[in-house]
């Protein structure tokens, strides 16, 4: 930049700060570059950068500080109003942002160069030229913290260029040194480098600083804080000037000389003052006469002074009598007004203390008639509100410190020992009347021999209705003892599990009298044996299991046909939709059409009828023996928290006004009790926990139950052990069915202990067909046959598959009927279902799904390696054998490989096998019978076909 340039940007920064304290230093005129700036210059050469920014005026200036003789030093980013117009002495420009000196906290100086490809620009931060005709762009970021309201400044500025690069940079170290700030962080120039700069450009910065500047900074010399050449100068900008100026006009305004002024001020000081003394001298006469006018005044004073003390000292003396008198008074009132209500109390006390005879008597020979137990509940009600009020537990009871007193306590006592008398009477009076009914039940029960009625479970309604009619005595006799609500609920809990166990083991044998028929018709068919190793005749009859299971036919162990087993996957895939078929099983039996029932079937009809009925059994004696926790509390409030704890009739009370509230309590407790002595239902919420004593009541009324269904399951023990898992599968769906519902927590301990036994018994049986192909030993058959050429389907191959075929059918069947249940007993059972409890039930039944692959996993690898170590006896009839038994097993299980993903990998294995075998097969009847000269006779003749066939196409 050139001189004229410079000189005209000074001047339009010094008109700019005219009528401000700020004192202009030096002035760069440089444009401000975006934030992708680098990245642009990198993209365009030197002459093109020049208006990638927007044209800034970046001013330092310094102002007067307050504090000290020092200056502050500021940077101002200004703004031409004409961006593209050079900067001219008149020009008009606009503040943007000021900045004090030491909020900049970064300083970057760089030179961007174009490089030898022309494409990019290289950082060059260690050499400077002062030729500004070498195509360099010289580069200064600068970063402002925020100040009071003006937010952070961060930017690039593009200036022409070294020498001004440099000078700013310089000048802002120099100036912060002056002031002892710290300086900010620097990068693209070190310190040292600025300073031998500052020293060596001497003249380049003289041209480029203001007059003021000068005196405050001296250039090609270093400034280290205050200390320096400038601490003599004095700074003084354009508006302390003018303020300056307009001090001297006033002086030149006829003051004249110091010491004039000051001996003319002298003497008129000196006039004023005698004047005052004057006007002091001459208000003496009037004076004298206010101040008699005081002394008069003092003594009227003085005399009322001394008649005041005389009557305050007579006025004590009244009060002190009048306070003796009030005090008597107060105490004779209170001493009166304490009497009174002692008295009242006392009255209360001792008329409500006992109470009425005629309720005693009620209480001491209670009725328990229908008709009668009504008086007798809400006589018993009374006697709960009498001892509450005694023990103060109500809220309008007596005062504890009242309940301390012997005739309380005596009192206490003696309605104690009456509600003692009365609940043994009532808990004996509940308990006969169940033990009655349930002999009625029990022997109800052998004169029945229809079958349906046999296997279905028997109706409690006149149980059900006779301890409903008892249930305001049970709820009352709660209130009363505890304890023998606890005692009443293990004797009566007892006494139905007998009448639960006679009921469910007439329902079982009857079951389990159809499902040994079933069996035994089965055993004379020789069906349901399912080991492995158990030979049979060739000739025996096909098994006819799966058509009397579901639909379909299979094939019994001795046979090496493989048609019986042929089963459509579609068509198997359909097997849980039989819950109808199930359905009219179960409906021929109990009309007495069949006489024989499945083994699962017979399952499903004893947990589908009973487990509803004794969950509802559960529910019923725990609500109705509140074996819930918190029933006693919810109890009480729903009774006597509206009522008054006053005891005996209204008409005994005393008429005083303070016994009003105690008598209006107390005839709300008597419409109470009369409202409420039929029962109240108690609003629980939901999974309300049992209590101890609750749980283990309806523990002894489930005891036993497990023996009495377990029973039939064990008809399975030794045949027919693919039954177990639909037998599984049910148990677990009621299981996971009833586990929501806390009345039947002992009903699912017995179901879980059923679950056991059954996993037990699937669990031998699948050891001992492990056992039985571990030591399955051909040799005595073979000794007979002449080896193994005889041989032909193993017989544990073809048990196998009869029994996966049965399996399968019974599991469907079994999750059907397990669905089927689930959809029955949501409109039977009392019990609220909750959401997804059905659908959890059903996948409860569906993890037996697991039992029947993991008996896959185990079984079929065993029967393969059997069969391999068997073949390699001997070796001429190995492949045949692998064969036969490899195609049995592959055309028996296609269908239930297609629907069964476990079952499938291991017919894939057999299929591969088959394969290879059928291959060395072939290969073996080959060789043994020459039949590989016929074949490669059949090769050569192809050859000479081809050969003659491409000579006549040739001439063609």
């Amino acid at each position: 930049m050139d001189k004229a340039k410079a000189a005209a940007l000074l001047t339009a920064v010094e008109a700019l700060l005219a009528d401000s304290e700020f004192i202009l230093v030096a002035a760069f005129q440089a444009d401000e570059l975006p934030q992708n700036g680098t990245r642009l210059l990198r993209a365009f050469s030197a002459k093109a950068a020049d208006g990638l920014g927007n044209n800034t005026i970046m001013a330092l200036t310094v102002r007067r500080s307050v504090a000290n003789r020092g200056f502050l030093a500021s940077i101002h980013f200004v703004s031409p109003a004409e961006p593209d117009t050079p900067v001219q002495a008149d020009s008009t420009l606009q503040l943007q942002n000021i900045y004090p000196l030491t909020a900049l906290h970064d300083l970057r100086v760089s030179s961007l160069a174009r490089s030898r490809s022309g494409r990019a620009l290289q950082d060059q931060q260690s050499s400077w030229t002062d030729d500004a005709a070498t195509g360099e762009l010289h580069a200064v970021e600068l970063r402002c913290a925020s100040h009071h309201n003006v937010p952070e400044h961060r930017a690039q500025y593009l200036l022409p260029d070294s020498n001004a690069a440099m000078l700013l940079a310089s000048l802002i170290v120099q100036l912060l040194r002056h002031q002892d700030a710290v300086l900010p962080s620097m990068s693209g120039v070190t310190l040292e480098r600025l300073d031998s700069w500052w020293c060596e450009h001497k003249q380049v910065v003289t041209e480029a600083l203001s007059s003021f500047a000068l005196q405050v900074v001296t250039p090609g010399s270093i400034t280290v804080g205050r200390g320096g050449d400038s601490t003599g100068s004095v700074l003084v900008s354009a508006k302390e000037a003018a303020e300056l100026e307009e001090l001297l006009l006033f002086f030149e305004l006829g003051l004249g000389e110091s010491e004039q002024f000051a001996a003319a001020l002298q003497e008129e000081a000196s006039a004023l003052e005698a004047a005052n003394v004057y006007a002091i001298l001459a208000s003496g006469p009037l004076v004298e006469g206010v101040l008699g006018q005081l002394r008069h005044t003092q003594a009227i004073l003085e005399d009322l002074d001394e008649s005041l003390k005389v009557f305050d000292f007579k006025l004590r003396h009244m009060r002190d009598d009048i306070a003796a008198i009030e005090a008597s008074n107060n105490s004779l009132e209170r001493q009166a007004r304490h009497n009174t209500a002692l008295l009242s109390l006392l009255e209360g006390l001792l008329g409500g203390l006992q109470l009425d005879a005629g309720i005693i008597a009620q209480l001491e020979q209670p009725a328990f008639d229908p008709y009668k137990l009504k008086a007798t509940v809400s006589a018993a009600w009374k006697l709960h509100a009498k001892r509450l009020w005694l023990s103060s537990e109500s809220v309008d009871g007596l005062s504890p410190m009242m309940t301390k007193m012997k005739v309380v306590q005596e009192a206490q006592q003696q309605l104690t020992d009456l509600a003692g008398r009365f609940v043994a009477r009532a808990v004996n009076y509940v308990v006969g009347l169940v033990n009655q009914l349930v002999t009625e039940a029990t022997t109800d029960l052998g004169r029945s021999t229809n079958r349906r009625h046999k296997v279905s479970p028997p109706s409690h309604r006149r149980l059900h209705d006779a301890l409903r009619r008892c249930q305001p005595l049970l709820q009352v006799v709660a209130v009363l003892d505890q304890q023998a609500l606890q005692h009443l609920q293990q004797q009566v809990s007892s006494q139905v599990n007998g009448l639960l166990k006679r009921e469910l083991h007439i329902a079982a044998a009857e079951l389990k009298r159809g499902a040994a028929a079933d069996i035994t018709a089965a055993s004379q068919a020789a069906e349901g044996d399912y080991t492995l190793t158990k030979e049979r005749h060739a000739g025996g009859r096909g098994s006819k299991r799966l058509a009397r299971v579901s639909h379909g036919s299979g094939s019994g162990g001795g046979s090496d046909s493989i048609s019986d087993f042929t089963v459509d996957p579609a068509e198997f895939a359909g097997v849980a939709a039989v819950a109808g078929v199930s359905a009219a099983k179960r409906a021929w039996y109990l009309d007495g059409s069949a006489t024989g029932l499945p083994l699962h079937e017979a399952w499903c009809q004893l947990l589908d009828g009973f487990m509803p009925f004794l969950a509802d059994e559960a529910a019923f004696h725990a609500d109705l023996l509140l074996m819930y926790r918190g029933d006693e509390q919810r109890l009480q409030n729903s009774r006597i928290n509206d009522a008054a704890s006053l005891p005996g009739d209204a008409t005994s009370l005393p008429s005083s006004p303070s016994s009003s509230s105690l008598r209006a309590c107390y005839q709300q407790q008597q419409h109470q009790q009369q409202t409420t002595s039929s029962g109240q239902f108690l609003a629980r919420p939901p999974s309300c926990p049992l209590t101890h004593s609750g749980g283990r009541a309806l523990e002894a009324m489930m005891a036993g139950l497990a023996q009495e269904i377990g029973a039939l399951v064990d008809l399975a023990s030794r045949s027919h052990q693919v039954l177990l898992l639909p037998a599984l599968a049910i148990t677990r769906a009621w299981q996971r069915r009833l586990q929501d519902h806390p009345a039947s927590a002992s009903l699912v301990a017995v179901l879980a202990g059923l679950c056991d036994k059954l996993q037990q018994q699937w669990a031998s049986f699948a050891a001992s067909q492990v056992t039985a192909i571990e030591h399955y030993d051909g040799r005595s058959k073979m000794s007979l046959q002449q080896g193994i050429k005889y041989l032909h389907v193993l017989p544990f191959i073809s048990q196998f598959c009869l029994m996966a075929h049965d399996m399968e059918v019974a599991l469907a069947e079994g999750l059907a009927a397990a669905a089927a249940a689930g959809q029955a007993d949501s409109g039977s059972t009392e019990q609220p279902q909750e959401p997804g409890t059905e659908a959890a039930a059903i996948a409860a039944a569906q993890t037996v799904r697991t039992d029947a692959d993991a008996l896959y996993d185990e079984l079929c690898p065993r029967l393969l390696s059997r069969l391999e170590r068997l073949a390699t006896t001997d070796p001429k009839y190995a492949d045949r054998c692998r064969l036969e038994n490899y195609s049995y097993v592959g055309e028996a299980l296609r269908g239930l490989a297609a629907a069964t993903p476990v079952l499938q990998q291991h017919w894939q294995v057999a299929e591969s096998r088959r394969e290879a075998t059928l291959s060395s097969y072939v290969r073996g009847q080959l060789e043994y019978s020459k039949l590989w000269r016929l074949l490669d006779l059949g090769d050569k003749l192809d050859k000479l076909l081809q050969v003659i066939a491409g000579t006549f196409y040739c001439a063609m």
